[in-house]
């Protein structure tokens, strides 16, 4: 059964990913303390008010702030960190392509560089659809590489009340922990783009080459989006998400672009999460 990280197959469903504006506004007003919120990235419209790559860098926290593990400070430091991952994982400029999906057990990881080829606060980010409960609940994946750092998350999203009710989580120490969810707090969808303006905004085709292989794709590009500045996708149905690379740069110049570096089908639980 085909799901979607932004569109369910089912017409009547809802769609099914995470976002920046969701987790940043909701969470904070939960129990996500001011001192861990000023360390992440907000909505998409904060950094592009900022140049993109030191906006994404500044806003990840390095593992050596973690707070000890099982206390109040360590579930706002990994929502915090949550944030950030999840929102550029999952949006760029707070759009995203509405034909993406993905089966059960698909996976794709991404490298994050500023234009310069520096490294975007994290070297890659990895998004996972996991499996479906028998309740018709959803399993997704968030999992960063920053340095020798590892963070993961694990997501349970209700896509019938579009939310999530559960959020797992792992620190480079290894700590595991469930951190705390309350009803509609960390979920909130991107805009997403129809299939007629996406068919719109498309300004050709192209051979990318990607150390995930050569695709052919179609470049989509949009001005403007929550954030300002500009976004271009590369999109090929041979991957899973159908994004092969996306780019966003700032009204101020900077940029910062994820490129598919490798994917795969054997997706599963690494938090004991079902």
């Amino acid at each position: 059964m085909i799901r979607t990280c932004i569109k369910l197959a089912r017409p009547s469903s809802l769609p099914v990913t995470l976002s920046a504006v969701a987790l940043a506004t909701v969470l904070s007003g939960c129990f996500l303390a001011q001192e861990a919120a000023e360390t992440t990235v907000g909505a998409a419209s904060e950094a592009a008010g900022q140049e993109v790559g030191e906006a994404i860098g500044a806003r990840v926290a390095s593992a050596a702030q973690l707070p000890t593990a099982g206390t109040a400070q360590w579930n706002q430091f990994m929502v915090s960190q949550a944030q950030v991952l999840f929102s550029y994982a999952f949006a760029a400029n707070g759009m995203w392509p509405a034909e993406a999906t993905y089966e059960e057990g698909e996976w794709a990881r991404y490298e994050a560089r500023t234009a310069e080829g520096e490294d975007a606060g994290f070297q890659t980010l990895e998004r996972a659809f996991l499996t479906t409960t028998e309740d018709g609940n959803e399993w997704w994946r968030v999992r960063a590489q920053q340095e020798e750092d590892t963070w993961v998350y694990e997501a349970l999203i209700d896509p019938e009340r579009d939310e999530v009710v559960r959020l797992r989580s792992r620190d480079p120490e290894g700590n595991v922990g469930e951190v705390p969810v309350t009803e509609r707090t960390v979920y909130q969808s991107p805009q997403r783009l129809t299939e007629e303006s996406i068919e719109g905004a498309t300004v050709g085709t192209d051979e990318l080459s990607t150390p995930a292989g050569t695709f052919s794709t179609r470049e989509v590009e949009y001005a403007g989006g929550m954030g300002g500045g500009t976004v271009t996708w590369h999109l090929s149905e041979a991957v899973p998400g159908h994004v092969v690379r996306y780019r966003t740069q700032g009204d101020q110049g900077r940029a910062w672009t994820s490129t598919l570096v490798e994917y795969g089908s054997d997706a599963t639980t690494t938090l004991d999460s079902y």
